[in-house]
């Protein structure tokens, strides 16, 4: 081989090992997530190839718009048709980078990005984790502190509605996901693609949903447009109503002090002084029913 040869090899390696494609759909039911369908050019439509994402953060972006799924414009001469593939969509997409280690196309990885959904104008030095559904809820960090953001924004796509959505600080039991391999793939250096987590051996299918959010719910504070609430369990055991602004705390309520063992009462127009109006044990509130009306009520 001459060295022009040898610098025409070498060229056509750096052409085909990295290339642009739309995303007509993901596969989140592997240990590494795949992409089952992309478009690069025409006539190439790579499938279930690995996506890589940064350890500690995942995503799985929409598929591509239904509605505006047309067919490509057919471009060149006559004598072109049978070479390109004019059943490609080309309505909106998560958009991929696709890379080819030693420019073997049969074989891509991609990262990945979503124009339609991504928040911007971010400032200088913030962050933020943002769902993927497009409906601006995040977790961001800037200059003035770190928030949990909900909405009830409808999420990205034709006709969708808004919704009641929560924050939620909680302590959960859920148990670890399975991380059992098929008989396909292996720990990332073998023939497939990737690695798919095993069905339930008695049925053979897909793995069941995974409950992220916690399959039991110890303990919670929960915010929605209107409300606040504490939770044990399913059980609201105290909230503000941002309505009629009122608490409504259910249990014992102890305030100044851990061994508060005075009862405030108050009931019509009492304010609820205590028997004792200050120091260690000065206060303690009996729920849900008020004491009868002594002379502390003024």
């Amino acid at each position: 081989m001459n060295e022009r040869q040898t610098l025409s090899m070498i060229a056509n390696q750096l052409r085909m090992s990295t290339s642009r494609a739309t995303v007509r759909s993901f596969d989140d039911e592997h240990l590494m997530q795949q992409i089952k369908q992309a478009d690069v050019y025409h006539s190439e439509t790579p499938s279930d190839f690995e996506r890589w994402q940064m350890v500690g953060l995942t995503a799985t972006p929409l598929d591509q718009d239904e509605e505006d799924k047309q067919q490509q414009n057919k471009k060149g001469n006559d004598a072109d048709d049978g070479d390109w593939n004019h059943d490609q969509p080309k309505g909106p997409a998560a958009e991929a980078v696709m890379l080819y280690p030693g420019a073997q196309r049969n074989h891509p990885i991609a990262i990945v990005d979503d124009r339609r959904v991504r928040p911007y104008k971010v400032p200088k030095g913030a962050s933020a984790m943002y769902a993927a559904s497009g409906t601006g809820q995040m977790l961001y960090h800037n200059d003035e502190g770190s928030s949990l953001i909900a909405t009830n924004n409808p999420k990205y796509g034709k006709d969708q509605q808004q919704k009641e959505r929560y924050a939620s600080l909680r302590h959960v039991n859920k148990k670890p996901q399975e991380r059992k391999l098929d008989k396909q793939g292996d720990q990332g250096g073998g023939s497939s693609p990737s690695i798919s987590v095993l069905a339930a051996e008695s049925s053979g299918s897909s793995s069941q949903p995974y409950k992220h959010e916690g399959e039991e719910v110890n303990s919670e504070v929960r915010c929605t447009s209107n409300r606040i609430e504490f939770r044990i369990g399913d059980t609201v055991v105290g909230h503000y109503d941002k309505g009629t602004s009122t608490w409504t705390l259910i249990g014992k309520v102890k305030l100044g002090s851990e061994d508060a063992n005075h009862p405030v009462y108050g009931n019509n127009e009492g304010i609820g002084k205590t028997t004792k109006a200050d120091g260690t044990g000065a206060v303690l509130v009996k729920a849900p029913e008020p004491g009868p009306k002594v002379s502390e009520d003024v």
